[in-house]
């Protein structure tokens, strides 16, 4: 097999914000490298996860190679099994893989455990030139050190054309508990809707924050989902006037550069004990839901026309709740679901957020 060089995979690659090179090897990452210092050491890793990120290539290869180095969050807390790698075939799901080798965490004891050095291949591909997109997990850090394809392999860059939409929240978007790597529900939602899409949902780390902002404000897209509210919850992180200085600040920054750019301000899904339940004398979620609906109305009022809400309960609600192993964070079958609520509310028919 012919093995690319780094310099030929770095093009190939999609759905990243940086990428982080180091001697022999090629990471993508969900915030840039140069402000790697910027974040507390949890919300550096899970924005190092690659989430959304994928290896894009027109190829007539019947086999293809990846090795480098992966750290997984490989504990489950229901009986499904993170990291896979999911491969596409001309927009169609052709295989889910799990890697050979690489090391897990271990958050009780603070470690990592095994060698990080993975290998992955898929074989019995079509003949013929094909589009081959391969999904990075979303709950685990991969460094790519090797590619490989059919030594008489045509080899090019298939840069994906269609209208992009970004999303950021917390773990619910980051989707860290969906058994496939494209099974989160913002891939779910962009895969109905034949978009291109970016997942900068950041488990634990979706704070309204200033940093993520100027990241969204960077970044090419044609619209942008804004799921807030859950990650603050926790110790009554911000109070009602810091959470609607945060929010608005957000959309400020991101206006900056995106001046008509539809975007859409989702709040919080159903949680069991924190609808209205506050922590550390914080926000319930009820009292954010309502919070988030004046700031879209606030704007609206001031003359942006491109901004809307919607109720994260339409995406999951009450009933929902026995799709959440954990009472916080769906499972697959609920990923599934909000990816066909939010495609079927939002980007279908003549309201559609954005179009194919």
């Amino acid at each position: 097999m012919r093995t690319l060089g780094l310099d030929e995979i770095a093009p190939l690659l999609d759905g990243h914000v940086d990428m982080r090179r180091r001697e022999g090897s090629l990471q993508p990452l969900r915030l840039p490298v140069a402000e790697l210092g910027f974040y507390d050491p949890f919300n550096r890793w899970v924005a190092s996860c690659a989430a959304g990120c994928r290896i894009r290539l027109r190829t007539t290869s019947r086999t293809v190679s990846l090795a480098g180095a992966q750290r997984l969050m490989a504990e489950p807390v229901s009986d499904e099994r993170r990291g896979a790698y999911d491969l596409f075939i001309d927009g169609v799901l052709h295989g889910r893989a799990w890697a050979e080798g690489g090391a897990t965490i271990d958050l009780a004891a603070g470690r990592f455990v095994g060698d990080e050095a993975f290998n992955l291949t898929f074989e019995g591909l079509p003949a013929g030139s094909k589009t081959l997109e391969l999904w990075l997990p979303q709950a685990a850090t991969v460094s790519i050190t090797a590619l490989a394809v059919d030594d008489d392999a045509e080899v090019a860059a298939a840069p994906d054309a269609r209208p992009r939409i970004l999303f950021h929240g917390s773990s619910i978007s980051h989707c860290l508990e969906a058994q496939g790597a494209s099974a989160g529900w913002p891939a779910v939602a962009a895969g109905l809707a034949g978009l291109a899409h970016q997942n900068l949902g950041w488990a634990g780390s979706c704070l309204l924050s200033g940093q993520a902002a100027r990241i969204i404000r960077d970044t090419r897209c044609d619209a942008i989902v804004l799921k807030l509210g859950i990650n603050v919850h926790t110790d009554g992180q911000l109070k009602e006037r810091t959470f609607l200085d945060s929010a608005h600040a957000m959309i400020s920054i991101i206006r900056e550069k995106h001046l008509s750019t539809p975007i859409l301000v989702v709040s919080p899904i159903f949680s069991p004990g924190r609808e209205v339940e506050s922590s550390g004398g914080g926000l319930p979620l009820a009292r954010m839901r309502e919070l988030l609906v004046q700031v879209v109305a606030s704007r609206r009022a001031a003359g942006d026309a491109a901004i809307r809400y919607l109720d994260g309960l339409s995406l999951f609600g009450e009933a929902d709740a026995h799709l959440l192993p954990d009472d916080l964070h769906p499972n697959t079958e609920g990923y599934r679901l909000m990816g066909q609520r939010f495609h079927a509310l939002m980007l279908s028919g003549p309201d559609a957020l954005i179009g194919a």
